[in-house]
């Protein structure tokens, strides 16, 4: 795999050709999402062994292989967003939507989220 790319994976019980933010909140996970910020995202892992319990029943894995450079690792916090935008996770998401396809954080393991419909293939 070239270095410069990142697999991702999204998990559902759905049949999928993509994957869209029009979904965001349509689940519990994501509704509790909504509070902190309205910008729509979908949601994916960095690698396919480490998710959340809920999702070991799921029909299927989807996978897409993202350019690094495309996602804001906010881990790195390369721009001091962190700092920029100190409890504004909204403004946060916004300026990096703006700029970015995604964001990498973590919350006890790696999550992407992607402001934009990306195409996937089972995996």
């Amino acid at each position: 795999m070239n270095k410069n790319k990142v697999t991702l994976y999204h998990y559902s019980n759905k049949e999928l050709k993509q994957v869209k933010p029009c979904f965001f909140a349509s689940n519990a996970f994501t509704f509790n999402d909504l509070k902190a910020s309205k910008i729509k995202r979908s949601f994916f892992y960095i690698d396919n062994k480490t998710k959340e319990s809920f999702f070991y029943n799921c029909k299927y894995c989807y996978n897409v292989i993202i350019d690094k450079k495309s996602l804001y690792d906010l881990k790195q916090d390369k721009d001091n967003l962190k700092i920029k935008f100190k409890g504004n996770i909204n403004g946060l998401l916004i300026y990096c939507k703006k700029h970015y396809k995604g964001i990498i954080y973590n919350v006890g393991y790696d999550i992407v989220s992607l402001f934009y419909n990306v195409s996937v293939k089972r995996g």
